[in-house]
């Protein structure tokens, strides 16, 4: 029979595990067999509520005996009963739960720590689930459980894959990636047997919709909503379960939608499935334990939210605003779903705010209680350490700026606009830290991916107020995020021991790309999602995570997340003698076009152009506009309607580049020498070859026009000092598939670099070529081959070598290696400036070289003619070599030379080649309008 106790009386520990023991063989199926156990503890202890049990339980054991394993036994009952207790209640003791922890793993039994820890984690997974630092603690614990196991763990392993996946919600998406992987792995083992199997296969299918989500790759989606529906379909769960597996498939619909959108297509209403009403939600949700009720409404509401915004539905938005609303009320107020659900609540009154205010009469209620709920999700999210800190305060900014233009002449309307553009520009730089916690380049590129534009908008906002120093730092804070944490994580080693000894010790952990915790599937779960098989190793988010925490109260704090002021590039164009850096922002919604520029003596100013736009038809129809790569059977490979390249360097010369010359005439006497940094899809532009109205002459024959990714690193490379080219590598035709380039490379090496190195078919590997790279000082590296862009691939760049091996982008900058001394780099092949990760990222081959050190680069904007590009790179080395040109002119001589009419023949060139110049004008804008410069 079951004892019962009052407070005052002391009670039998063992006894009572006895009691819980008879009632869980009652069945434990449904939350509600939880609470029925959890009050036979109530009932044992005479306590009221869970808390007053779980502390009587805690304060009785702090006071008998530790140390023994009569001690650690006890623990394992305490952490066994708290499962049960966390089921009827809050309780409020969590320091007593990894003191039982660490009681049962250091003196329990070994059979009890596992069933111990798991007990513990049900609890403190929930806990932790807002806190990075609270989910590597439990995850420690659970790791040092499975250390003393003997045999496998799969419900440890179950715990453990849970666990990094919620860290990786916290900006790590690497944890997140390789825990899916893990957790596909226990499929049916005895963590994922029968009844749970169905619920395994939906949870699977809903993560990876998140993943294709995150990467906005439609057809993963699409496909892994196949699997859920198929888990849907097969599963013989009711209740809570099955409504959120059935809110998860809304809400990854209605991303899917989203993404057709984007495309420009519309809904699909053949996959769409009937829903229950919200009212049916409800009932099925009254009958559930709170906790689960609340996850139920939360879920639905987000869901049906998205839906209704998707499909310009109102009354459909304020009905899930109700059952949103709902479930937050039953949220404790720290718990860690509270801010995301705030965040979602105010977002959806914003939307309805600003799609009523196209209506007469139209009063600021619901801006109001948006812009309210909105703040106090950004407060609550503790600034910048939320992984959706950065989103949230946007839409905050968003809201702001809406009602002061609606409302201009409310209380709250100039005010509003000011507070948008602080909330906007806090939102650009925040997301600095999202982009340096990943710990590869895909991850990396996929939590910048929004940045760009965001900025585009704040810097807008800016111009409207005559603040355009402002736009600068919002334009530079959301420019090149990728190509900056390269760029930074290369010193943080260096950083760290300076910080004593254990920034020391996190040094030493960062140089062997450490923090893999033990454990054969997660290893190589890791090395799968981040560097892949053979890629370089990378220090994961969790020791990032760490090291920002470390640098975050040091010196060199300001440096991570450093924005260069005018005055710092002013003087990076004073030492490159530019005329002016120009930012190129395309027209928006409320904006005009415009380039902003910064001038040698830090000057800031915009300029406008009202038709730099992105829907401009000339670029519009350009883009859509493929082609192949560097192709050796056609001279003139024919990429694109074969107008459609002229058009868009007339509308270029017309839009920009007239209108940017009259403003920004060179020094006296001289030709303006500009540096471009074209935002947004205009970086798809070769504004070198705009055609100017009137004369038809060409923007590189009237000034010298080079393009940087952002401020920052041309900072940095106006830094590196010449040394001059005393060795070169040249690499040719490495596949032999391109007689041109191998022509070209012995050519250039034989005239130009007579003591330098060839690496042909077979000699030219991507180790051959680092391996030189690290060995020069002072070197010129010129490759001709083929190149690649793989849009959000694992490895988004690279260039074809000999034996069908491939040097990727990211191999220059993931690393440690970098390559000092490097003068330039002229990459003959197809698309080497082009990046796979979006153009605010410029993450390219071209771009990748200089991070790794190069002080110039030469790269090319689309596939380039295998016989013209030879003609084109022979002549920039003769400029280079026999008139001195520093490698931009060089480039651009070569490029006047093609235009010219009568070229003069260099008389070194070789006899081929000089038999393929008559043909020459035969490839037109093709053949020499798509190579760019950067750099020195």
């Amino acid at each position: 029979m079951r004892r019962r106790y009052t407070q005052d009386q002391s009670y039998d520990l063992y006894v009572l595990h006895r009691d819980v023991g008879l009632a869980a063989q009652q069945g434990v199926s449904s939350p509600e067999d939880l609470v029925r156990i959890a009050s036979v503890i109530l009932d044992g202890l005479g306590c009221a509520t869970a808390d007053e049990a779980w502390n009587r339980l805690c304060a009785d054991f702090r006071a008998g005996a530790r140390g023994t394993p009569s001690s650690g036994r006890q623990a394992a009952i305490i952490l066994k009963m708290m499962h049960y207790l966390g089921f009827a209640g809050r309780l409020s003791d969590e320091d007593a739960r990894i003191e039982l922890c660490e009681e049962v793993l250091r003196h329990g039994q070994p059979e009890w720590q596992a069933d111990a820890v798991l007990f513990s984690a049900s609890r403190g997974m929930h806990l932790g689930m807002g806190n990075p630092a609270a989910l590597q603690t439990e995850l420690d614990i659970v790791e040092r459980a499975r250390g003393t196991a003997s045999g496998d763990t799969p419900e440890l392993d179950l715990v453990r894959a849970f666990l990094r996946l919620h860290l990786g919600l916290f900006g790590g998406e690497d944890d997140f990636d390789a825990a899916i992987e893990e957790l596909n792995a226990l499929r049916g083992t005895r963590a994922a047997r029968a009844e749970t199997d169905h619920l395994l296969d939906a949870v699977i299918a809903f993560l990876r919709m998140q993943q294709a989500s995150r990467r906005e790759d439609e057809g993963a989606l699409g496909a892994r909503m196949v699997e859920l529906d198929t888990a849907l379909d097969a599963s013989p769960l009711n209740g809570p379960v099955r409504l959120r597996m059935e809110s998860w498939r809304e809400l990854a619909w209605e991303t899917l939608q989203g993404l057709r959108a984007a495309r420009g297509e519309g809904r699909d209403t053949e996959g769409e499935r009937c829903l229950r009403s919200a009212d049916s939600v409800r009932d099925q949700a009254r009958a559930l334990p709170a906790y689960v009720r609340l996850s139920v409404l939360c879920e639905t509401g987000v869901a049906r939210l998205l839906r209704a915004v998707a499909t310009d539905d109102p009354a459909g938005a304020r009905e899930a605003l109700s059952l949103l609303g709902e479930g937050i009320e039953l949220l404790e107020p720290d718990d860690w779903r509270w801010t995301p659900y705030a965040y979602q609540l105010g977002w959806g009154h914003f939307w309805i705010a600003e799609r009523d205010g196209l209506g007469e009469g139209h009063q600021p209620g619901w801006f109001d209680l948006g812009i309210d709920w909105l703040t106090r999700a950004v407060r609550a999210s503790e600034q910048c350490e939320h992984p959706m800190w950065a989103d949230m305060s946007f839409t905050l900014a968003l809201a702001l700026w809406a009602r002061g233009e609606m409302f201009p002449r409310g209380p709250s309307g100039r005010a509003d606009l000011d507070a948008a553009r602080r909330a906007g520009m806090d939102a650009v730089t925040g997301a600095v830290r999202s982009v340096l916690l990943q710990s590869g380049t895909p991850h990396a590129a996929e939590s910048a991916r929004w940045v760009g534009q965001r900025a585009l908008t704040v810097a807008g906002w800016c111009l409207g107020a005559d603040a355009p120093t402002d736009a600068v730092r919002a334009l530079e804070a959301g420019r090149g995020l990728t190509l900056h944490a390269a760029t930074v994580w290369t010193s943080v080693p260096e950083m760290l021991d300076a910080l004593g000894e254990q920034g020391q010790a996190l040094a030493g952990e960062w140089r062997t790309a450490g923090d893999v915790l033990p454990g054969t599937p997660w290893s190589a779960a890791l090395a799968a999602a981040s560097a892949g098989p053979a890629g370089p190793a990378v220090p994961s988010s969790r020791l990032r995570r760490r090291a920002l925490e470390a640098l975050k109260v040091s010196p060199y704090w300001k440096r991570m997340l450093d924005v260069p002021t005018p005055d710092r590039i002013g003087s990076a164009l004073r030492t490159m003698g530019r005329t002016a850096l120009v930012y190129l922002l395309p027209k928006t919604e409320k904006h005009p076009g415009a380039a902003l520029v910064i001038t040698p003596d830090g000057g800031v100013r915009a300029v406008r152009l009202p038709v730099l736009d992105l829907a401009a038809p000339e670029l519009v129809a350009y883009r859509r506009t493929g082609s192949p790569e560097r192709d050796a059977e056609s001279s003139v490979p024919p990429p694109y309607d074969p107008g459609a390249l002229g058009r868009l360097c007339d509308w270029a010369g017309q839009a920009v580049i007239e209108p940017l010359l009259r403003a920004l005439p060179g020094p006296q006497g001289q030709e303006p020498s500009l540096v471009l940094v074209p935002m947004a899809e205009l970086g798809a532009v070769p504004w070198h070859a705009a055609r100017l109205p009137g004369s038809g002459r060409y923007a590189c024959q009237e000034a010298n026009i080079s393009y940087i990714p952002s401020a920052r690193l041309l900072c940095e490379v106006a830094e590196r000092p010449a040394t001059g080219m005393r060795q070169a590598l040249v690499v040719g035709d490495p596949e032999r598939n391109l007689p041109h380039a191998g022509e070209e490379a012995d050519a250039i090496l034989e005239k130009f670099y007579p003591g330098g190195e060839l690496l042909g078919p077979g000699a030219a590997t991507p180790a051959a070529v680092q391996g030189w790279l690290g060995r020069q000082r002072g070197g010129m590296l010129h490759l001709a081959c083929h190149g690649a862009v793989e849009e959000g691939g694992r490895y988004s760049s690279y260039l074809r070598l000999a034996d069908e091996r491939r040097l990727s982008a990211e191999a220059l900058t993931e690393g440690s290696a970098r390559y000092p001394g490097l003068e330039l780099v002229v990459l003959a092949a197809c698309r080497s400036n082009v990046s796979g990760h979006g153009w605010d990222e410029a993450y390219s081959m071209a771009t990748a070289f200089l991070v790794a050190g190069a002080r110039s680069v030469v790269g090319s904007l689309w596939p380039v003619p295998d016989d013209a590009t030879s003609l084109l790179m022979y002549m920039t080395h003769h400029y280079l070599n026999q008139e001195g040109q520093t490698p931009g002119a060089a480039l651009r001589s070569a490029q006047s030379w093609v235009l010219d009419p009568t070229p003069v023949l260099p008389p070194d060139m070789p006899d081929a080649m000089k038999g393929r110049v008559p043909q020459l004008r035969e490839s037109g804008l093709v053949g020499w309008a798509g190579f760019t410069h950067l750099g020195w």
